[in-house]
């Protein structure tokens, strides 16, 4: 039987990881598709860039993936394209198999995702991370080997930098980060940027 074929957006760093993901999870890559001319002609993990995103046709491979860790990026590019937008599981992670998954989400290695728990589309749950029982991953989000306590929620593009902790039953709100090492022990509102133990508010940025 052969394998799913899968394209690859990007070509940076993280695409490497998320491609290393796409291989473990039994699928094979096209080629990487990112609008980085200096990056034409080599290859990652020995799979081609191959060229512009404009250059992938859906008819040629349906299925793709985005390998960019910038939020707001991931959404623009899953905007404005038309795929089938594959999610991976790597399979030295573990995820419960009642939490529903949306399309585009890479989960990594060493990641830990407990039952009760929901992931959004085109979310990071990245190396070694956990999302704790009764949590909720919001769209276009990044946990970054970073923690959600049970009960805690991220809502869209909430960006948990290293090693940083939400504390049970506590809210992110969209847009905002957590800087690395921080707790979280009160709600943060939206794209607001705490850091620190206890996380503080570092700068708000408008609506």
């Amino acid at each position: 039987m052969n394998k799913k074929k899968v394209a690859i957006i990007g070509a940076g760093r993280h695409a490497r990881v998320v491609a290393s993901t796409v291989l473990a999870a039994g699928y094979d890559i096209l080629g990487f598709y990112a609008d980085d001319p200096p990056k034409f002609g080599t290859s990652i993990l020995g799979i081609p860039v191959k060229g512009p995103i404009n250059e992938l046709d859906p008819k040629d491979c349906s299925n793709a993936i985005i390998a960019i860790g910038v939020n707001e990026g991931r959404k623009k590019l899953s905007m404005q394209l038309d795929f089938n937008w594959i999610s991976v599981v790597h399979p030295f992670s573990w995820v419960h198999p009642e939490v529903p998954i949306g399309e585009g989400t890479v989960i990594c290695a060493g990641s830990i995702v407990q039952p009760g728990a929901k992931i959004g589309s085109h979310v990071i749950i990245n190396t070694k991370s956990s999302v704790d029982h009764d949590t909720f991953v919001g769209n276009y989000s990044h946990i970054s080997v970073a923690h959600l306590a049970g009960g805690a929620s991220i809502d869209e593009g909430v960006f948990l930098a290293l090693h940083s902790v939400v504390l049970p039953d506590l809210h992110v709100g969209a847009w905002a980060i957590v800087g690395a090492g921080s707790v979280v022990t009160k709600n943060v509102k939206p794209r607001t940027t705490v850091i620190g133990i206890p996380a503080r508010v570092l700068q708000s940025k408008k609506e």
